[in-house]
């Protein structure tokens, strides 16, 4: 099989490290054991896998790819003719400093505060960990969280230990959600996914800070809220973890690091470890466990586009397709999970995705700043709904300037990956974050390293779950920021904020493939009680916001009356631009509308006539004048601001959770909020004014 090479973009600033680097062969002697960086020219390198077979491609820049390799693969390139320059894999490490150190793991929610969890490797949560944090979130947090077992992984259906396959459903009111497996029925399904490569321990860590933050922000982020009202987000943490023991064990036995702390493991250590943990076939033939390794790797196992580009059908390769599509059962079993979550629906290269289509499926991998989109196996394969995956990925690298495209416009072709299978298969936007370069810890960073990475990493993740409920046409709209809403004294609503379609990623080496930005002609505004009531069509609002003139980005302003808002307690808007399309909806809590308090009554009431005396009547009924209490109109026995059950009643005891004290006070101030334009609202008093729970959308960050 050859292995096709195509002229790649500047993706990466790996090989800016490596200008210095001396030639390999005679001129460049690594010490045994070393792990090299080795930059080829792409041609070179596609002459060279038809004898060496397929290698392992870490990053590109301009015409160049660089190989993970150590010497003896740089003196095999070279008696095939390529032109290779080395670098000690130790060298280009850490040469950007971390910009925090973090004293301890974190964060969790806050109901597992006291909870500890096992590392490794100064901060990196283990298999057990992930494991015991799925079962906790479901325990602590039953009202959000629901655990799903989906599988078993290799080792364990061969009965020899191995891990179930777990995921977490996050969604309001999660136990009230029907069944998962109805497809396209119910909310709509965003999948966050994570290591299925084992080495790429720094994704499992992306995946649960997302966790973290949704749990922890309902009900008092307005956009999280919104998120979790309207959308089913699934988190799998681990998807490869009979390997991520291995690569736990070998950083148990010793791994050097570097003065940065980052993780330099020798060629022969199985922290190198990729693939999962099916011998078959494997013979070990004393190469480096870099380069040779048992397993095949779960991303060259998806039956769509499988056994095509950068795949090896050498059971010792780090490549290794394996003996058929969807032979493994980590790949199997998340398969059909897929399936059951999305329905199927067969786009390949002929047919569109139709625009209802709801969901969106992102897995994590690392390294090189990359957010890919379909498809992998063909980077000029005919993509039907093209415009808007390109443009939801260029949504998504806005907070990172990532290298964005296909694989092989900005690396190279890899054939049967999970997110073109998400695409083609189930008709769902699928996506790729390849997170961080060697300069940054490559494929072992150091732990202080990940506050940074979730920064980049995190904007792009909330925009891809908040458009999940229209990836087709939410994805090809403007985006809304900065968005504020005032109560006034007279009852109506003040809304401001900006629109703005310049909002992608700025990567230069991606500018050929970046979506053109156009004018934002219009602004909706509504007013709901939550996302819920939106979405039925129960808002008020002026429709279109006052925007002075179109243009790239406007600010905006509108006035909602108080008639028909008077019980809402949020503000939704959302842009358009030229494409036609409006973006997500963004939210904003806003005070109900509260009711004027009964008159006291006074001390001393006018004389009733005396009533004439009635034998008949019941001593203990209430005397004429005196009205029977009603507990139901008491306005303290009235209802918290807890979510809502699906009929819009609320649990038992009128609380969303143990933490609604807390959570009430820390309301009281807005502008505590991150930059989503989302303030905190207060409890308004009775029940007839405090309907169910709080929503909100994804407000981008905006740069400074």
């Amino acid at each position: 099989m050859k292995k096709t090479l195509h002229r790649l973009g500047a993706g990466t600033a790996v090989a800016a490290l490596l200008a210095s680097a001396a030639s390999a062969g005679a001129a460049f002697a690594a010490p045994a054991g070393d792990v090299l960086l080795l930059t080829v020219p792409a041609d070179d390198v596609e002459s060279a896998s038809e004898t060496l077979g397929d290698l392992d491609i870490v990053s590109a820049e301009g015409d160049n790819v660089i190989v993970l390799g150590d010497q003896d693969l740089a003196d095999e390139l070279e008696k095939t003719g390529a032109s290779v320059t080395a670098e000690n894999y130790a060298d280009s490490l850490g040469t950007r400093p971390a910009s925090a150190q973090p004293a301890a793991p974190a964060p969790v929610p806050a109901k597992l505060n006291a909870a500890a969890y096992d590392t490794f490797f100064n901060g990196y949560r283990t298999t057990s960990a992930y494991a015991q944090f799925a079962q906790d979130l479901a325990s602590q947090y039953p009202e959000l969280v629901q655990h799903v077992d989906y599988g078993d992984t290799f080792l364990k259906q061969q009965g020899q230990g191995g891990h179930d396959l777990v995921a977490v459903r996050i969604t309001a009111d999660v136990a009230d959600q029907p069944e998962y497996a109805d497809g396209q029925d119910g909310k709509p399904r965003f999948f966050l996914g994570a290591q299925t490569h084992s080495r790429e321990i720094i994704t499992s860590e992306m995946a649960w800070r997302f966790a973290t933050e949704l749990i922890d922000g309902y009900g008092t982020d307005a956009q999280i809220t919104s998120l979790l009202d309207s959308t089913e987000v699934w988190v799998s943490f681990q998807h490869n973890p009979d390997s991520i023991d291995v690569v736990e064990q070998a950083f148990a036995d010793g791994v050097d690091t570097t003065p940065a702390g980052d993780g330099n493991p020798n060629s022969a250590s199985k922290a190198w470890q990729r693939k999962n943990q099916n011998t078959a076939g494997f013979e070990d033939t004393g190469a480096p466990w870099s380069r040779s390794q048992p397993g095949i790797d779960l991303n060259r196992n998806w039956p769509y586009g499988w056994g095509g580009a950068s795949t090896s059908s050498d059971p010792s390769s780090v490549l290794y397709k394996g003996s058929a599509p969807a032979s493994e059962p980590e790949v199997a079993a998340l398969k059909d999970l897929l399936e059951d979550l999305y329905g199927t629906y067969d786009v390949e290269t002929t047919t569109a995705a139709p625009d209802e289509r709801a969901g969106t499926y992102i897995h994590l991998h690392s390294y090189s700043d990359l957010i890919l989109y379909p498809y992998g196996f063909d980077n000029t394969a005919n993509v039907r709904n093209a415009d808007a995956l390109i443009a939801g990925a260029f949504r998504q690298s806005f907070g990172n300037d990532y290298a964005t495209g296909a694989p092989g416009d900005v690396l190279y072709n890899a054939s049967g990956g999970d997110f073109d299978y998400a695409y083609g298969k189930l008709g769902v936007p699928g996506y790729v974050y390849e997170i961080g370069t060697a300069r940054e810890g490559g494929f072992f960073p150091g732990f202080q390293r990940a506050d940074d990475y979730w920064q980049k990493v995190q904007p792009g993740l909330r925009f891809a779950a908040e458009a999940a409920y229209e990836p087709y046409t939410a994805s090809l709209g403007g985006v809304v920021s900065e968005l504020t809403a005032e109560r006034q004294d007279d009852g109506s609503i003040i809304v401001t904020g900006t629109a703005t379609d310049d909002a992608y990623g700025q990567d230069a080496g991606s500018a050929a493939r970046r979506p053109a930005v156009t004018q934002i002609d219009d602004v909706e505004i509504q007013a709901a009680v939550d996302r819920t009531a939106l979405d039925a069509g129960e808002s008020t609002g002026p429709g279109e916001a006052a925007v002075p003139e179109a243009g790239e980005t406007v600010d905006f302003e509108a006035s909602i009356a108080k008639e028909g808002s008077e019980q809402a307690r949020f503000v939704f808007a959302r842009a358009r631009n030229g494409s036609g399309e409006y973006g997500p909806w963004q939210a904003v809590f806003v005070d109900p509308v509260e009711e004027d308090e009964a008159p006291e009554p006074t001390d001393e009431p006018s004389p009733d006539p005396e009533p004439t005396a009635d034998p008949t009547a019941d001593p203990t009924a209430t005397p004429t004048g005196e009205p029977s209490a009603d507990p139901s109109e008491d306005p303290t026995s009235g209802p918290t601001d807890a979510p809502r059950d699906d009929d819009g009643k609320r649990d038992d005891n009128g609380k969303r959770d143990d933490d609604d004290a807390s959570r009430d006070q820390d309301r009281d101030d807005r502008s505590q909020l991150p930059r989503t334009g989302a303030g905190l609202w207060p409890l308004a008093a009775g029940a007839a004014l405090l309907a169910a729970g709080g929503l909100g959308v994804w407000a981008s960050r905006r740069r400074s």
